[in-house]
């Protein structure tokens, strides 16, 4: 059990650096997303309840810490001058080539300006993020780091 702690915890570390290089690289910061660490809570929870994870097993914490961390870095979204970083395990950054069309949309809120942004990838993907910027600002970091001929359509919601 050791060795298969040992071996998950680089895995995870591994994970972690590249996930905390990318949100660290971020221009435009997007709304943080606390889904991520409400899940990483649910799996070690269920995980305790349904004995899947043992109290008294060597290299647990480690793996915990290293688990929850990932957890709270995975939540910070936003455009990197390379790429657009979202929240998700599975993947976390998307490359602008990758990109077909984006769409902004403006979220009517009296207290703060609230834009989502869906990156809609070649395959047919979307991904989104929450932005507090206007709109314009958002178009103009888009322009600077997607290629000129993808479309950025513009929706408001009344």
């Amino acid at each position: 059990m050791i060795v298969f702690y040992l071996i998950l915890d680089v895995l995870l570390l591994g994970y972690t650096c590249y996930s905390w290089y990318w949100q660290a690289n971020i221009d435009l910061k997007g709304h943080y997303r606390s889904s991520s660490i409400i899940w990483a809570v649910i799996f070690i929870w269920i995980g305790f309840t349904w004995q899947l994870i043992e109290k008294g097993d060597p290299g647990l914490s480690i793996f915990l810490a290293i688990f929850l961390m990932i957890g709270i870095i995975d939540g910070f979204t936003g455009l990197a001058p390379k790429r657009a970083v979202v929240s998700g395990y599975f993947r976390r950054t998307i490359s602008y080539s990758e990109i077909a069309m984006v769409t902004l949309i403006k979220v009517p809120n009296p207290k703060k300006k609230q834009v989502i942004c869906i990156l809609t990838t070649q395959k047919n993907r979307q991904y989104y993020l929450r932005f507090s910027y206007g709109v314009a600002q958002i178009v103009e970091a888009l322009k600077n780091h997607i290629h000129h001929d993808i479309h950025i359509e513009i929706q408001d919601i009344f």
